[in-house]
């Protein structure tokens, strides 16, 4: 359910690349995936995108459909042709609402879209879809916070613990993980607030395993009131987001 440390590494093994004439949204966008955890190079143009596909390949694409010169349909077709780059997966830019485009996109075989203005959830989605093997629908993150379990605190340092959260779950360190399957408690401090929940442990990992290296467990959230969830949802939203300028 969450990144593993192999996880992390592949990801940052391989690199997106973005063909986007627009400086600042291509900016934005390149921030929000490497926040993601992925390398990302960027070209203005159609031909600097070739010529860094000639370079290295990209683990996946993500182009505008209108670039000076060479037109991101064009970029695409001629990413066909080459046997090298022929299954290498293309997802584009298009304004939201033009249906013509999704058509267009849909009918060349792109691997998919994204409407501008890009919305973040959007973009993790479009990326998971398109390279990952186990793809996510909900945006994780790494943080730092108080945790405790069946309501006693968790010895971590500072009284913060390492931990991986999405809406629907975390990791967690924990000196003796939980048995598998095992019901819990959970009280996560968040913003000054406490976030409630009963979870049950997915997995656990041992001294010298998992993200952190150091014993944790992955629980799922199976209990959790919906202003809870929609709180967490909009802490790892601002988390990501931060400091990255929106359409």
């Amino acid at each position: 359910m969450y990144d593993t440390s192999s996880d992390a590494k592949h990801r940052r093994n391989r690199y997106i690349l973005i063909v986007d004439s627009k400086t600042q949204e291509s900016f934005s966008t390149s921030l929000l995936l490497q926040r993601f955890e992925y390398q990302v190079w960027s070209a203005n143009t159609a031909g600097q995108a070739l010529e860094m596909v000639s370079v290295a390949i990209p683990a996946l694409v993500i182009s505008d459909l209108v670039l000076p010169g060479m037109s991101g349909m064009d970029l695409f077709h001629l990413l066909r042709q080459d046997p090298r780059t022929a299954s290498l997966p293309v997802v584009f830019l298009i304004t939201a609402g033009d249906h013509i485009a999704e058509t267009r996109c849909r009918e060349a075989g792109a691997a998919g879209w994204i409407s501008r203005p890009i919305q973040t959830e959007d973009l993790y989605r479009a990326v998971q879809r398109a390279i990952e093997p186990n793809p996510r629908k909900h945006i994780r993150i790494q943080t730092r916070m108080a945790v405790s379990v069946n309501n006693e605190p968790l010895k971590c340092i500072e009284g913060q613990c390492a931990s991986i959260l999405s809406e629907h779950g975390m990791y967690v360190q924990i000196p003796r993980p939980y048995p598998r399957n095992e019901h819990l408690s959970v009280q996560i401090e968040i913003n000054n607030r406490t976030v409630s929940a009963e979870a049950t442990v997915l997995y656990r990992h041992a001294y010298g395993e998992g993200p952190f290296k150091e014993p944790g467990m992955g629980l799922k959230f199976i209990n959790i009131a919906p202003k809870d969830q929609d709180f967490i949802r909009q802490f790892i939203r601002e988390e990501v987001t931060r400091g990255v300028k929106q359409e």
